[in-house]
This record gives C-alpha cells, sequence and structure tokens, in this order.
C-alpha cells in the first residue's frame, strides 16, 4: 500500500509543478493587467497644451504619485508571489526528491529482504531436506527396530504357547491321573457299597423269607383248623369262625397267589423297572412332631413300585405315543437317564394313564402311605439307612454329593434302601395320589389315598424332597405340596402298579 502511493506521489509530482508554474503564470498576468501596459516603451510625447494649460496642477500630481505607488505595490506583491512560488516549487522538488530516495531505500531494503527470504528458504529447504532424511532414516531405524521387536514377541509368544501346551499337558496328566484315582476310589466305593447292599437285601430277602415261612405255617395251622372244624360238625359256630379263618387267609396272602418280594419286571419295552414290594405295616407320619397322631397303616395289597424316578426316556416315549401333550424342558442337564422335572401332577395322570392303556395293567401314582412305607422299607428312623443324613447317601443341598444344589443326578447313582428302591430320598421330589390334608391320623388305615380327596382339589401332596431342597426336607416323613398345574426342576414322580 505505501509502495502504490510513493508511486502514485511521483507520479502527481511534476503534475504539481505545472499547476504551480501555471498559477504564477497568472499572477504575472493578473500584474501585467494592472501595470501600464505602456510600461517600458519610449516614453510618450507629451500632447500639445496650450499655454494656458502647461502647468499641471497639485491633484494631478498627487494623483500620479498614487498611481505610481499602487502601481509599485502590485509590482512587488506580483514578486512576492513568483518568489513564494519558485520556493514551494523547490519545496516539492525537494520533497519529490526525498520520496525517490526513500523509495530507492525501500527498494532497496525490499530487495535486501527478498533476498534475505530466498536466503532463509533456501536454508529452510536445506533445514528441511535434512529433516526429511533424518526422518527416514529414523523410519528405517524404527522399522528395523519394530521389526526386531516382532521377532522377539513372536519368540515369547512361541515360548509361551509352548508353556502353555507343557502346563495344559501337565495339568491334563495330573488331570487323568487326579481321575483315574478318583474313578479307583469311586470304584473301590461302589464295591463297598455293592457290598452292603448286596448284605442289606440278602438280610432283608432272609427276613421276608422268614416272615413268609411263618406266614405260611400260620395259614397251614388255620387251614388244619378249618379242616377240624369242618370235620367236628360244629354248625352253630362254623360260619362265625370260617369268617375269621378266611380273614386270616385273606391277611396273609392266602386266597391269590402274592408276588414274589424283590422281583424286578418290566410289562413292556421302554416301560419303567418295577419291583415288587412285600406286604406290611408301619406307623405313619414323623416319630417326634406327629407322636401324637401316628395312625398305623396295613398294607395287604400286592404293589409294585418303580425301582427309580421316571426318566426323560420314559416320557418322551408317552409323547412319542400320544400319551403326554407336553415335552418338558430337562433344565439343560440333559434327557435320557435323567429323572424326567418339570411336569405336573396332571402330567403324571397322563402318563399312568397311557402306560395303563399300553400294557393293559393298573398303573397310577403312589398314594402318600404307600410311598412312605416305600421309602421307609421297614425302618422307623428318619432315612432308611439311620437318623443322620451322612456323606453321600443321596443328593440334597448339603448331602456331600457332587451334585449338590446344582442339578438332578442321573438315575441310580446312591445305594437302594432294603425294598430296591433308589432314589426315595433327595434327587428329585415325587407327585403321589393324595390332595394335601393336615391330619395324619385320618389317613385310610389300608393305604389307599386320602377319602377326603375331591376330583377338583387344586393342592396335591409331594414327597422326598428336591437336589436343591435340605436334607431335613428328604426325610420320610416330610410332606410338602403344590398345585396340580405347578412346574418344577427339582419335582418329578415314580409309578406304582396294583393286581
Amino acid at each position: 500500500m505505501n509502495r502504490a502511493l510513493r508511486r502514485f506521489a511521483i507520479r502527481a509530482a511534476p503534475a504539481a509543478l505545472l499547476c504551480l508554474a501555471l498559477g504564477a503564470g497568472g499572477v504575472r498576468a493578473e500584474t501585467a493587467s494592472v501595470i501600464d501596459p505602456t510600461e517600458g516603451l519610449d516614453a510618450p510625447k507629451a500632447p500639445a497644451v496650450s499655454p494656458q494649460r502647461a502647468a499641471p496642477t497639485d491633484g494631478a500630481i498627487k494623483r500620479e504619485r498614487q498611481r505610481v505607488e499602487a502601481e509599485q505595490r502590485l509590482r512587488a506583491r506580483a514578486e512576492a508571489r513568483a518568489q513564494a512560488a519558485e520556493k514551494e516549487s523547490e519545496r516539492l522538488r525537494a520533497q519529490e526528491q526525498a520520496r525517490q530516495a526513500e523509495a530507492a531505500a525501500r527498494e532497496s531494503a525490499a530487495k535486501a529482504a527478498a533476498e534475505k527470504k530466498a536466503a532463509a528458504a533456501k536454508s529452510a529447504a536445506k533445514r528441511a531436506a535434512r529433516l526429511a532424511a533424518q526422518r527416514e532414516a529414523a523410519a528405517r531405524e524404527a522399522a528395523a527396530l519394530e521389526a526386531v521387536a516382532k521377532d522377539v514377541a513372536a519368540r515369547e509368544a512361541a515360548a509361551r504357547e509352548l508353556a502353555m501346551r507343557e502346563a495344559a499337558e501337565r495339568e491334563k496328566t495330573a488331570k487323568e491321573a487326579a481321575a483315574r484315582e478318583a474313578l479307583a476310589r469311586e470304584t473301590a466305593a461302589r464295591d463297598r457299597t455293592a457290598k452292603e447292599i448286596a448284605a442289606k437285601e440278602a438280610a432283608a430277602k432272609e427276613a421276608a423269607v422268614r416272615q413268609a415261612a411263618a406266614r405260611v405255617a400260620a395259614a397251614r395251622e388255620a387251614a388244619d383248623r378249618l379242616t377240624g372244624v369242618r370235620q367236628a360238625g360244629a354248625r352253630e359256630s362254623t360260619p362265625k369262625m370260617l369268617a375269621g379263618f378266611e380273614a386270616i387267609g385273606r391277611e396273609l396272602g392266602l386266597l391269590k397267589s402274592i408276588p414274589q418280594f424283590g422281583t424286578v419286571f418290566r410289562d413292556c419295552a421302554g416301560c419303567p423297572e418295577m419291583v415288587w414290594l412285600p406286604q406290611g405295616d408301619f406307623v405313619l407320619g414323623d416319630a417326634v412332631l406327629d407322636a401324637a397322631g401316628r395312625p398305623r397303616v396295613a398294607i395287604r395289597h400286592a404293589l409294585a413300585v418303580g425301582r427309580f424316578e421316571l426318566t426323560f426316556a420314559e416320557w418322551d416315549a408317552c409323547v412319542a405315543g400320544g400319551g403326554c401333550r407336553r415335552r418338558p424342558h430337562d433344565g439343560g442337564w440333559g434327557r435320557g437317564w435323567q429323572p424326567v422335572v418339570n411336569v405336573s401332577w396332571l402330567d403324571a395322570q397322563q402318563y399312568v394313564a397311557w402306560l395303563s392303556r399300553r400294557t393293559n395293567r393298573r398303573y397310577r401314582l403312589l398314594t402318600e402311605a404307600e410311598w412312605e412305607y416305600a421309602a421307609r422299607a421297614g425302618t422307623d428312623a428318619r432315612y432308611w439307612w439311620g437318623d443322620q443324613p451322612g456323606r453321600g447317601e443321596a443328593n440334597c443341598a448339603d448331602c456331600g454329593s457332587k451334585w449338590d444344589g446344582r442339578q438332578a443326578a442321573p438315575i441310580g447313582r446312591f445305594a437302594p434302601n432294603p425294598f430296591g428302591l433308589y432314589d426315595m430320598h433327595g434327587n428329585v421330589a415325587e407327585w403321589v395320589e393324595d390332595c394335601y390334608h393336615d391330619r395324619l391320623r385320618d389317613a385310610s388305615p389300608d393305604g389307599r389315598a386320602w377319602s377326603g380327596c375331591s376330583a377338583s382339589a387344586e393342592s396335591r401332596v409331594v414327597r422326598g424332597g428336591a437336589w436343591y431342597g435340605s436334607a431335613r426336607s428328604m426325610r420320610s416323613s416330610y410332606r410338602t405340596s403344590a398345585t396340580v398345574d405347578h412346574l418344577d426342576n427339582g419335582i418329578g414322580f415314580r409309578v406304582a402298579r396294583t393286581d
């Protein structure tokens, strides 16, 4: 912007000088217009005057003098103006020269600055080139270091992987050794348990044989007495005695054949495995909690009970056969030989009805009294093995098994009771036939379902305790209830058959 102004001033200076010159000419012209135009020429000849007018008067002389003085003053003013104009022109020329000198100096400075900038740019370019070279060298060095680091990392990863593989192999070897040791311990424990079970079953069968022999002897004695009465001809007392002996015969099971206790059978392929129970009697309820109202119940009918809780495989056969509508969820534990869960009391009724149609036999749920009789297996303790839950005898929240509080165990993983029944305590609780009632003393004395139960009753009894319940909840006498449509991953059932 300053450079443009300087150029404009330089170009405008001659015009200003010309204007000043023209102004001075104007002044001169003005002065010339005042001064007599005949000034400087030859003096005019004096007009001829008459002798009378030859002598000027004082007034004329005075006027002439005034005129001459005025002309002198005008000339002085014009000269002063011309001098001032010359001075102004000189001043302007000096200013213009100063401006030109300043412009030249500035142009020289600009050239010098430009040269400096060019030199600086050249130096900066050289520095940039050096920096680029340094960066390139640094990048090459970094790439080399990165390659080295990657190589080191790869070697370290390979070493870690090798170490992990070796550790995994060692862990696998240790686990296999531990598994073999655990299997050996479990096998030994099973052998001991099997021996104990065999001994218990032998003792139970021996006791049952002795009981059966005693009943046969009693029956023979009763038959002999009946024959003696008939031969003696005691006609008046005969009807009463005959009725008594017939009652004894029915009680002893002589009027029809009794299946042999402990016989295991299936009525069809895929049907539940059943075992015949002995006839007998027991006291229903807990010896401490229900001491005041424990009724005695006699099981005098032929009763076969499922050796195991019903499995998913057996339930799925019912679904495939069109007898069961629902396919219950297995809880993520698998199906097959897992006990069926998430089935309601109504679902269980569908299954036993389908099984009865398929086998032409009378299948049903156990009654509450039959279930406790089967669970006790001739004992009066809290569990068939004693009053303490022990360790590893069953599956519950605190029973000491590997399934405790996690899930239901596959069937048959614990020792059976003396009747040959598995998982009567824990694992999954089991639906029974009876609707819930508070007073045990109202129970039927022959083990039938409670007589006060109506078809529309909503709550049904559940027995046996589940894998997530405490050891207390799986006692032989423990009872609870649920609605007929209740679903639970800790409730299943087992079946019964009567002839």
